[in-house]
């Protein structure tokens, strides 16, 4: 029988993933990775272009309504038509630059837009949920940092209350022989990180703030870990650097990386007070691609200031332009 589209996924013992695509283009095994390494990966990805994307929507179904004289409503179809093209678009493209992404864009939006009723307002019910849907993306990995930032102070992951909805969805289970793990089928990414995310949850892996270039990481060892192995200069990782340059990293470094977590911390809320599609935007709320744009710009500053490149005044100016 032929798969549907979608990602099939299981996971070991040991947090190693096997992952297997199958999209409009045939069926492919994807790169093998961890669950550790895929949480930490997805909470860096960069979404601008994406929230661009997402944004043009949205303003696009300010428009989706008009009024005649007599005050009468009237959907404008051209709209609609646009928000339906940029949406098939964003699918083509992404199913390019990143298949994985591009599948999961393709099949939420065939799991979750209705069909056309015939309605006079289906245009403005599809158009709100394909805002609601392709935000959620962006939403989830903006709770995948604050659980990680719990989890480096130690603090408990609330399952029952701040993080409940990762435990509202129902995961797809493959039927398999005796001899096979579990494999699970996902056709969004949210459903994806929230399977993730809930087995990262539970195996309470040691979330580590790299002192030297201020990510996340996991240490590979229990014992206590300040720097991790990502490349940041002349070819040579955190942990390379770190130890010649401790006395700068303790006074210098530590201040553009925790004013680099704060700024993260006060945009993000400003961007939060603009999630409603009906909530008319007001000068101090964020849109998707304000923050995205804020965050690419502050993490080139951190890195370009961490490299050697840029001062410290330069990089904290940056950081704290708003």
């Amino acid at each position: 029988m032929e798969k549907e589209l979608g990602l099939y996924v299981s996971v070991s013992g040991d947090g190693n993933l096997k992952r297997t695509l199958v999209s409009v283009s045939g069926e492919v095994e994807l790169e093998a990775t961890t669950l550790n390494d895929e949480v930490i990966l997805f909470s860096e990805l960069n979404y601008s272009c994406y929230a661009f994307i997402v944004d043009r929507i949205k303003l696009a179904f300010q428009f989706l309504l008009t009024r005649d004289k007599d005050g009468t409503s009237a959907v404008d179809l051209r709209v609609f038509e646009f928000i339906q093209d940029t949406v098939q678009d964003l699918i083509e493209e992404f199913e390019i630059d990143n298949p994985m992404y591009g599948t999961l864009t393709r099949t939420l939006i065939e799991d979750q837009i209705p069909a056309d009723d015939g309605s006079g307002l289906y245009p403005v019910e599809a158009s709100r949920r394909i805002i609601h849907v392709l935000s959620a993306v962006m939403d989830m990995q903006f709770a995948v940092n604050s659980i990680l930032r719990d989890m480096r102070f130690k603090v408990p992951v609330d399952l029952d209350k701040k993080y409940h909805f990762l435990q509202e969805t129902g995961f797809v289970q493959v039927p398999k022989l005796l001899d096979q793990p579990f494999e699970y089928v996902f056709r969004s990414e949210v459903d994806y990180y929230k399977f993730l995310m809930l087995h990262f949850i539970s195996a309470n892996p040691n979330v580590a703030l790299c002192e030297c270039c201020g990510r996340y990481f996991i240490p590979k060892t229990a014992k206590k870990t300040l720097y991790c192995d990502r490349i940041i200069k002349d070819n040579k990782t955190c942990k390379n650097l770190a130890p010649g340059l401790k006395h700068k990293l303790q006074a210098q470094n530590k201040k553009v990386v925790e004013e680099f977590d704060r700024a993260k911390q006060k945009m993000y809320k400003r961007y939060e007070r603009a999630l409603d599609p009906d909530k008319k935007v007001t000068e101090k709320d964020l849109s998707y691609a304000e923050y995205y744009e804020w965050l690419d710009q502050a993490t080139q500053a951190r890195d370009a200031y961490l490299a050697g490149r840029l001062s410290e005044e330069d990089a904290l100016n940056a950081i704290r332009k708003s």
